[in-house]
């Protein structure tokens, strides 16, 4: 589904009915056609995506030219302990891989520059969100009070059951219903995001839960190890 964030971007994420866009988790057997045919509907070119070996961490990636095709083919050849990226070359893909863990698209419209996270449980534990604008606020000169951002489908506090031990990691933003415990991570990321700056009337969500809907998106709560990923992509014109 494309994401209107400027005229001047291409942003979108996937569904299940756009196929799994993993090459290694789920059946990966028709992922790199899938993802062509995906990519090539928003005018990316499949070949050129950069992609992370993601491992909920906070580390941030600044991409240029050189890193084109990084992940695009092979998994092996993705940049490696990343979960976010960020650029101001246009023509550069950057996508990130979800099954409930929430994709954040970032963009500058001031200094034209973008960013692409992953924010599982951890890695907004760890602040990866506000880590990618930190980064931009560095090599960019981004103003967060500039900052327009968008969150894609995840897994949403209607699901997201979670131990009492949360209350610790993630205080006030654990949720009790009927004695049990709930997370809400788009909540916990618009709190990082605007505490850093970023305008609450900047920060739009799609809404959409991967796991009660998951007719419609992948879920890894919902089917383990036979989960597919979605794919969510930004690039600069």
């Amino acid at each position: 589904m494309k994401v209107k964030i400027s005229d001047k971007v291409i942003a979108a994420y996937s569904t299940r009915q756009d196929g799994n866009m993993s090459l290694c988790y789920g059946d990966t057997s028709k992922a790199l056609s899938e993802r062509k045919k995906f990519l090539a509907d928003l005018g990316i070119d499949y070949s050129k995506l950069v992609g992370a070996q993601q491992t909920h961490s906070k580390n941030v990636a600044y991409v240029t030219e050189a890193d084109l095709g990084k992940g695009a083919l092979l998994y092996d050849s993705a940049i490696a302990d990343t979960d976010a990226f960020i650029t101001d070359k246009p023509g550069i893909p950057l996508a990130v891989f979800t099954a409930d863990c929430l994709s954040v698209f970032l963009y500058d419209p001031v200094k034209n520059a973008i960013a692409m996270v992953h924010a599982g449980w951890r890695g907004t534990q760890k602040g990866i969100a506000s880590a990618a604008l930190d980064c931009m606020r560095n090599r960019f000169k981004t103003n967060p009070a500039d900052l327009i951002a968008y969150f894609g489908p995840c897994i949403r506090s209607c699901c997201f059951e979670v131990e009492a031990d949360f209350k610790k990691y993630f205080p006030n933003k654990v949720i009790e219903r009927d004695k049990r415990l709930f997370l809400d991570i788009p909540a916990v990321n618009a709190e990082q995001l605007t505490h850093a700056g970023v305008k609450p009337g900047d920060i739009s969500d799609c809404g959409f839960c991967t796991v009660s809907q998951n007719d419609r998106f992948f879920s890894f709560r919902k089917e383990a190890d036979k989960a597919g990923r979605l794919i969510s992509v930004i690039m600069l014109r």
